[in-house]
């Protein structure tokens, strides 16, 4: 970076991605927080020599007295494995210049390759990582740490086989779902005389243990073909959530994993959600050969793979679960876990690093996913064609999310004519997979949030537990619980039944 370079970063003040250090005479020694949050996070820039205005809250350049010294003890420092875990600076990352007649020390820190996440500080892996937002440094807590660590193996999580679990509990009726549209797909493919075990073994939802000729699922395989219940035994906050939204964010359509109606995996929610995504998408009059009206368009293969990319890329460990929200305007993917690669490398496509490998696999092998990796470019390419508003990835931490919001109208308040992904009509939601039994939604009347949801999901599931409980479970305060649970109460979706702890439990209403 030039001198011209950094005088314009510190005119605008620290931010996200820079930070500035008093450094008169010495490294200071809270410089290492700030290599630690930046290498987790998206990387930035710590300037020695550049103090703040208590008064005004503006920097201006103080200087250091002398920068070779200042170089060398930083160099010194960073390389001793007692103070940072990781260097990950090459020798032209760190250098001085002349700003104002006085010296500035620069140190370009870059976002770290997972593999090395997360760089910690004092040989201390959870009391010495930190993270980077818009206030500055931050202690990582526990579960995020443990996210980081996740991510650097280079053999992905779902394919964990879990001994403790029959393959027989895998929900049945997805499996048929599952190889009839594979059969559908491929009708000559070899696997299609295969048994149910075979089969499964050869897509990565089944493994032989190792001691014993016994199969038992992988995690992949829970999460694609398993109940919600099965899931939630290995995945504690696991959540899929599809809603459709109006004016004054009321739900015309909901589709949930805990409503209890269906099976609530990955498989059968891409297949019961994916046309209520993609109707209204308007489709052009065109003929196949002259005779077959096409009813797709890049648009509809754009936004099936987002949603594969959300299912595929998310911590199913994380806070929140997958959330989609289609709105008239606009529609919303967000799903727990931060970038395996660099905001950069995302955007311009040709990378794949799925955080569940597996389960791309599986998507892949019936058609869904198959650009994964030029997903989002593709997206982005679609909408740039048809003159709407390029679509946003954005990255947040604590809790760990992706989010991607997608513009369906690009129209103004001034009346003129805009460009209109929808159609003029209400669309008409197509037939979905089975179950028979139609999806439960809530009353619209008394929408809930996604938080109270939570509390309905872990309710459903297990009716007798305490407030302090649900308070461990939740990750919250005490009075925080009894706040919600009053609201759920008057909004008519629990009850409590018996009055003391031993007897009473918690009914949700359906």
């Amino acid at each position: 970076m030039s001198s011209d370079d950094i005088l314009q970063l510190i005119r605008q003040g620290e931010s996200f991605r820079l930070e500035a250090k008093r450094a008169e005479t010495e490294v200071p020694a809270s410089v290492w927080e700030s290599y630690s949050a930046f290498c987790n996070t998206n990387g930035g820039v710590i300037l020695l020599g550049v103090s703040e205005d208590k008064k005004t809250k503006e920097l201006y350049v103080s200087g250091v007295e002398e920068s070779g010294k200042i170089i060398q003890s930083f160099w010194n420092q960073i390389n001793n494995k007692q103070k940072v875990s990781d260097n990950l600076l090459f020798n032209r990352q760190v250098y001085a210049l002349s700003i104002e007649d006085k010296e500035v020390v620069v140190i370009e820190v870059p976002r770290a390759d997972r593999h090395y996440k997360p760089v910690f500080i004092n040989d201390n892996l959870f009391a010495g990582t930190y993270r980077r937002n818009a206030d500055g440094d931050y202690h990582c807590p526990r579960e995020e740490v443990k996210a980081m660590l996740r991510d650097q193996a280079d053999i992905t999580l779902d394919s964990t086989i879990v001994e403790n679990v029959d393959w027989q509990e895998l929900d049945k009726d997805t499996i048929y779902r599952f190889r009839m549209r594979f059969r559908n797909l491929k009708p000559d493919h070899i696997w299609n005389t295969l048994d149910d075990v075979e089969f499964l073994l050869k897509v990565g939802a089944l493994k032989r243990s190792s001691d014993a000729p016994e199969v038992h699922p992988t995690l992949a395989g829970i999460l694609m073909f398993g109940t919600e219940m099965l899931i939630t035994n290995e995945y504690p906050n696991y959540f899929l959530d599809y809603r459709e939204i109006e004016d004054g964010n009321r739900y015309t359509d909901r589709v949930f994993s805990a409503s209890g109606d269906w099976s609530g995996n990955l498989f059968d929610f891409y297949f019961r959600i994916i046309d209520r995504l993609t109707s209204g998408l308007k489709v052009p009059f065109q003929l196949r050969n002259g005779l077959d009206r096409i009813d797709d368009t890049p648009a509809h293969g754009a936004v099936r793979e987002a949603l594969a990319n959300a299912l595929i890329h998310a911590d199913y460990h994380g806070r929140r679960g997958v959330v989609i929200e289609k709105y008239k305007d606009r529609l919303t993917i967000s799903n727990p876990g931060v970038l395996r690669i660099t905001m950069d490398e995302a955007l311009e496509g040709g990378i794949s690093d799925p955080r569940n490998a597996s389960i791309f696999k599986m998507f892949v092998l019936v058609n869904v996913g198959e650009r994964i990796g030029s997903g989002l470019q593709n997206l982005r390419y679609v909408w740039e064609q048809m003159g709407l508003e390029v679509p946003v990835l954005r990255e947040s931490f604590s809790p760990d999310r992706m989010r991607l919001d997608v513009v369906l109208w690009n129209g103004d308040n001034a009346g003129r004519e805009g460009v209109n992904i929808l159609e003029a009509t209400p669309p008409v939601t197509p037939p979905v997979t089975p179950p028979v039994t139609p999806p439960v939604t809530p009353p619209v009347e008394s929408v809930l949030t996604e938080l109270e949801e939570r509390f309905l999901a872990l309710l459903s599931a297990e009716a007798t537990l305490s407030r302090t409980q649900m308070a461990e479970r939740l990750e919250m305060g005490l009075d925080t619980v009894k706040e919600y649970l009053r609201k759920l109460r008057e909004k008519g979706y629990i009850e409590r039944i018996g009055g003391n702890r031993r007897t009473g439990r918690w009914v949700v209403k359906k």
